[in-house]
């Protein structure tokens, strides 16, 4: 009885601590999902933004949520239908604006600020003329 009762208290510790570690790994997973889904709302907001840094600094932020290892397939999934609804405006106007469309990547420079470069505005003849759809 004296060896006894030191080996179930051992056991009884062994098995709480085991209960312990799957309960906190549970919670870290959910911690990480509500962060990534916060993350994900804040960054589709800003990606669909009248403010073209502001919808720059969105989008990044969705192909950084992409990109990331942090993901399970379920937040994939909501990851990849926030890029496409971002992408499919765009792409539609381009297909609307017919065959004279031009679509220019501008390189960032240093009076951009951290959000410069990327798409403008599309042009729709030679001359550079705005299509009437942007500011």
């Amino acid at each position: 009885m004296s060896i006894g009762t030191p080996v179930l208290t051992f056991v009884g510790v062994l098995i709480a601590q085991r209960v312990m570690r799957v309960g906190a790994k549970e919670l870290e997973t959910r911690s990480n999902r509500e962060e990534t889904m916060r993350n994900l709302r804040w960054a589709a907001e800003m990606s669909v933004s009248d403010d073209l840094a502001q919808a720059r600094l969105g989008l990044a932020q969705l192909r950084a949520l992409d990109e990331s290892k942090m993901l399970d397939a379920e937040q994939q999934v909501f990851i990849d239908a926030a890029l496409d609804a971002v992408l499919i405006h765009p792409v539609e106007e381009i297909d609307e604006a017919g065959g004279d469309a031009e679509v220019v990547r501008v390189e960032p420079d240093a009076t951009a600020g951290p959000t410069g470069g990327g798409v403008v505005p599309l042009r729709s003849d030679a001359d550079g003329s705005d299509d009437g759809g942007g500011d």
